[in-house]
């Protein structure tokens, strides 16, 4: 029935070119007038599973450890753990935006008072 379903559910021409046999030759075996040989089967099924993974493609599982195709790994037991990760990411971010502002604060009060002090002591010096 798996193989029925690989080999109905795909478009005729396409498939043959893809795998490299004539249109007749593949409709022998869709048809059932000669055996599937198992290399195209084994081809289609693998074909399938890959569409199927989708975003997950190139990833592997090694024992407790699920490893992404760029190199890095995560054990699962983290995996109940990214939402504090994300949370926690999210607030650094938010941390270090509030030092910027509370810099950029600091500066314009700094100048600020500074401004005032010259100020104030030259109105000092005139009303003595």
């Amino acid at each position: 029935m798996e193989l029925a379903v690989l080999m109905f559910s795909s478009d005729d021409n396409a498939t043959a070119k893809r795998i490299g046999v004539t249109v007749t030759e593949w409709q022998r075996w869709k048809y059932g007038d000669e055996p599937v040989p198992r290399w195209l089967w084994l081809l289609l099924r693998y074909e399938r599973d890959r569409e199927r993974m989708g975003p997950w493609r190139g990833f592997k599982a090694e024992g407790d450890r699920i490893i992404s195709p760029w190199g890095d790994s995560m054990q699962f037991g983290e995996w109940m753990h990214l939402r504090e990760y994300r949370r926690a990411a999210q607030l650094a971010a938010d941390q270090a935006d509030l030092i910027e502002r509370l810099m950029t604060e600091r500066d314009f009060y700094r100048e600020n008072c500074d401004r005032q002090a010259r100020f104030g002591l030259m109105l000092n010096r005139i009303f003595r």
